[in-house]
């Protein structure tokens, strides 16, 4: 059970289920042979399509069990009479791939069957906005930053078809505004997602969705989409091409948000005897250090101080959700040194550390299982928020049970401020 807190969580890295058909259904009529959509294949399997195209990443759903078959299976593999990996396509259930937070750990076959169960029963809500509020109140979560299932795999799945990529984009930013919301009840934040592929398309959009109220967007990990005439190229997200965007977000406050999703960065592979059109999926060692997550947050982070973007846009403040902190440390201890050695922005001039500016303009939620006090000590208590990953299989079951876990010993002031008010402040939530 979920313990007891005497305070409610502020939640940056939860996760709102959108509906299989929300693309078909708000994409404009001229670009409808190009939504994303479900299929089953041959084997009666669900098969996402891209413009027509099979998915390349072939991600599966975010679903628990729905069948009691299926509930026999994954309990099973669960209790150790199978095994269980990222990315095998099966069912999901919060907290299956988490080793010290994972609650079917020493469960008796009963209660491991009673607890997916529950989340069997509880999977309506995950997608049902006042359902999910009412879900919110049971684990203790005041507001959360929500990221959708699947969308993240839009700028890879769509690299080279620039309108496709913001047809659907725009798609989803639709049904966000019309059936759930930017930020319903100040308590649900689902920012809209904008893609940097066309500029002009971009500045339109994030205008649309700032007349409709959205407090927040969200923009991919890592380099941006390199354009219309170099797709399989990036740039940076502070390139002054891009400026016409942030100066239309610096205006109007608008935070921003990245979240982990796939990348093309396994075309850096070929330097190195590893296949650069690899996937997520079929990632080993080598390219799962490498280009899944640290790279692509780091090199964000780097490319907006380095490049000047809060110079020029001081009133944009940033996210990083779901993808770690263990890159952090190291990246400000670089940033700082390259600083200190007279090294210069390729656009703009920094006039502080950039660890400074940092600390000023970004949050970052852990990981659940990373060693939060150790970050913490490096870089400061003020960049530091919490984010469950619920409901996914790498996210806590119950967001609760993090304050006993990670931050025993911690100064209360110190906990509130990773579970309640950095993210409040950051969220421009009124004090609890």
């Amino acid at each position: 059970m979920p313990p007891f807190l005497p305070f409610r969580i502020n939640d940056a890295d939860n996760h709102f289920v959108e509906p299989i058909d929300v693309y078909e259904r708000y994409i404009e009529p001229r670009w409808r042979d190009k939504a994303v959509r479900w299929v089953k294949d041959e084997r009666g399997e669900d098969l996402q399509l891209f413009g027509g195209r099979p998915s390349r990443t072939r991600l599966s759903r975010d679903n628990a069990p729905t069948t009691e078959a299926e509930l026999e299976q994954l309990s099973a593999r669960l209790g150790g009479k199978g095994g269980s990996a990222q990315g095998d396509g099966g069912s999901r259930t919060p907290g299956m791939f988490l080793n010290r937070l994972n609650p079917y750990k020493g469960l008796s076959d009963e209660e491991r069957k009673a607890l997916i169960a529950k989340f069997m029963e509880q999977q309506d809500a995950w997608g049902s906005r006042e359902e999910r509020l009412r879900l919110m109140d049971e684990q203790g979560i005041h507001a959360a930053l929500m990221f959708p299932g699947l969308l993240l795999a839009l700028e890879y799945e769509f690299q080279d078809d620039v309108d496709a990529l913001h047809a659907n984009a725009q798609a989803f930013n639709r049904w966000v505004h019309d059936e759930v919301g930017y930020a319903h009840a100040q308590r649900m934040f689902l920012p809209p997602y904008i893609p940097l592929a066309d500029v002009d398309l971009a500045v339109k959009e994030v205008e649309r969705v700032i007349r409709e109220g959205a407090p927040m967007v969200q923009i991919t990990t890592g380099h941006a989409h390199g354009g219309r005439t170099n797709p399989f190229g990036g740039r940076s997200v502070a390139d002054p091409v891009f400026d016409p965007f942030w100066a239309r977000l610096n205006e109007a406050g608008v935070r921003v948000a990245t979240h982990l999703g796939p990348t093309d960065y396994a075309k850096y592979g070929a330097d190195w005897s590893e296949d650069p059109g690899a996937v997520l999926r079929d990632f080993g060692a080598l390219q799962w250090v490498l280009y899944w997550g640290d790279r692509p947050a780091m090199e964000t982070v780097a490319g907006m101080v380095l490049h000047d973007l809060f110079g020029r846009f001081p009133k944009i403040h940033v996210c990083i959700a779901e993808q770690g902190t263990v890159w952090l440390p190291y990246t400000l201890r670089k940033m700082d040194h390259a600083f200190l050695m007279g090294r210069k922005a390729r656009f703009g001039k920094l006039d502080r550390r950039p660890s400074q500016i940092f600390k000023e303009h970004f949050i970052v939620a852990p990981f659940p299982e990373e060693n939060v006090q150790r970050v913490v000590a490096e870089v400061g208590i003020e960049p530091i928020v919490f984010g469950s990953d619920f409901p996914h299989g790498e996210g806590l079951a119950f967001p609760g049970q993090y304050v006993a876990a990670q931050l025993q010993g911690m100064p209360e002031d110190q906990v509130l401020a990773i579970m309640r008010d950095n993210l409040a402040r950051f969220l421009n939530l009124p004090a609890q």
